[in-house]
């Protein structure tokens, strides 16, 4: 995804720039560990409840690290694991 550059046009152009400056400051506004903005999570008069949340996707690729893994004597150097979205289950009605 991106532009073609013609010959002669510049790498960035200036609007290139300027997405890339916003783009850092958002970074350096928010938490690595939790995405909220830092003006509000370092702020002690703000209260936070942490929720558990299953990502399905997640889920599916760490069972599938621990499983090779367990295989004896297996060499996983450099291995990745990679999630592929297969479809949809139907819902049940209830």
């Amino acid at each position: 995804m991106g532009r073609v550059r013609a010959e002669g046009e510049p790498e960035w152009l200036q609007e290139d720039t300027l997405l890339a400056i916003e783009w850092q400051r958002l970074q350096d506004e928010t938490c690595g560990g939790c995405g909220h903005l830092l003006t509000e999570s370092l702020d002690e008069a703000n209260d936070y409840e942490a929720k558990r949340i299953t990502c399905f996707a997640c889920q599916a690729k760490e069972r599938a690290e621990h499983a090779a893994s367990e295989h004896e004597g297996a060499d996983l150097s450099g291995h990745k694991m990679t999630v592929v979205h297969t479809g949809r289950r139907p819902l049940l009605d209830g």
